[in-house]
């Protein structure tokens, strides 16, 4: 049983016990810091998650905190778009967790009024992410070459989307 819910304080412990792992923020934004500290987790909850008009979730399977989803508004031009991004703790990965959660955050947002693009930027040695996205309908728009650095290594950015139709 997956849900998705709001933070809450009383996550913070959890969440650093997942999200301190290397091989859970080796390809995530450069903001996922790692180590994952109990300060990072208070933060997250209290602030990063909503900040620029961010909508995060925390997701849930079986009642245990397992991971989070969330979108980050564009503004300008782009607002009629929003990038959308998720993790799950290592331990979950491998079920299709991520598929379901993707898919029930993607409709969740399409079902308003306010975007009509979502977009994910995934570094290439990335395919779990790959494969999630595609079975969620997103296509690949293009691949950035070298475009971001990571721990000192240079990596392409698939760019997905999916539009509401």
């Amino acid at each position: 049983m997956i849900e998705l819910r709001n933070y809450a304080a009383s996550d913070a412990e959890r969440l650093v016990e997942l999200a301190n792992n290397a091989n859970v923020s080796q390809f995530l934004v450069y903001t996922f810091p790692y180590p994952y500290t109990f300060e990072d987790a208070v933060w997250w909850i209290t602030t990063g998650s909503q900040e620029n008009g961010a909508i995060t979730k925390a997701v849930e399977y079986h009642g245990e905190l397992i991971g989070s989803v969330g979108v980050t508004p564009q503004t300008g031009w782009k607002s009629h778009t929003a990038e959308i991004g998720y993790w799950l703790g290592e331990q979950f990965w491998g079920r299709g967790i991520a598929t379901q959660v993707l898919e029930r955050m993607t409709n969740e947002v399409f079902s308003g009024e306010r975007w009509t693009k979502l977009f994910a930027p995934v570094l290439s040695p990335n395919q779990a992410s790959v494969r999630v996205l595609e079975k969620n309908g997103y296509q690949l728009e293009g691949i950035l070459k070298n475009e971001v650095i990571k721990n000192g290594q240079l990596f392409d950015v698939h760019h997905y989307a999916k539009h509401r139709t």
